[in-house]
């Protein structure tokens, strides 16, 4: 799956394997490991996020593609040193409702594959946030006491939900906030994120989302295809 992709081993046997996840921050990489591991409990151990160099191909000029896909792949190739890379996973937001995310993934695959370094692109409409919403009881189980769950789309594909993370943030208030409540108030931030990913796993929630996804349903297929002994 790279450039260098042989059987090399080290005098004490076979190189441990290693699954690459990289994106647009840290608590983007940190989430999809948390997601990673709760779909494939075979996994565990074997994930590790990177935080540069930064997936930011959707968006790039033609000329620009081929040199951050370089970044990326070569970053890879560090990994590669000391371990059997058997999945990279590439994540950049959709900003953009569903089924946009397809062609950002493809431009995200196809730059990497000509970079020698296949990968599978994880693009979330419109942001990761917008995820969330598939398991709201997850949600309000990282702040219970002040966070309700943001239902309001149970049942319906999260993938048409603009401005996700705001709408989040909105979703989390109680209903009935009181205003001497509110002074206190801590609503959802971007640092949250990982949190949450990490109640989806521990509540067994990652194959049973609460509403639809079709960015969600081909990161879960991306996540089939890792081979590990």
């Amino acid at each position: 799956m790279s450039r260098k992709n042989d059987s090399r081993q080290t005098a004490k046997g076979k190189r441990p394997q290693q699954v690459l996840v990289f994106g647009e921050s840290e608590n983007d990489t940190k989430s999809l490991k948390e997601l990673i591991v709760a779909l494939r409990g075979n996994l565990a151990g074997k994930v590790q996020t990177r935080r540069e160099p930064l997936v930011l191909i959707k968006n790039a000029r033609p000329e620009d593609v081929p040199e951050r896909a370089k970044r990326i792949a070569d970053a890879v190739d560090i990994g590669r040193a000391t371990h059997d890379i058997v999945c990279v996973f590439a994540h950049e937001d959709c900003d953009d409702f569903e089924p946009k995310h397809e062609g950002a993934c493809r431009k995200i695959e196809e730059a990497m594959n000509q970079a020698g370094c296949p990968a599978h692109a994880v693009v979330p409409a419109w942001e990761l946030e917008a995820w969330w919403f598939m398991w709201p009881a997850a949600v309000q189980a990282v702040r219970p006491k002040s966070w309700r769950a943001p239902d309001d789309y149970v049942g319906k594909d999260v993938g048409r939900i603009k401005d996700a993370k705001e709408q989040l943030q909105k979703r989390v208030v109680p209903k009935d906030n009181k205003p001497d409540k509110r002074k206190n108030f801590q609503t959802y931030q971007e640092s949250d994120s990982p949190a949450i990913a990490q109640k989806v796993r521990e509540m067994g929630l990652a194959r049973k989302p609460a509403a639809k996804s079709g960015s969600y349903t081909r990161f879960v297929a991306s996540v089939e295809q890792c081979e590990v002994e």
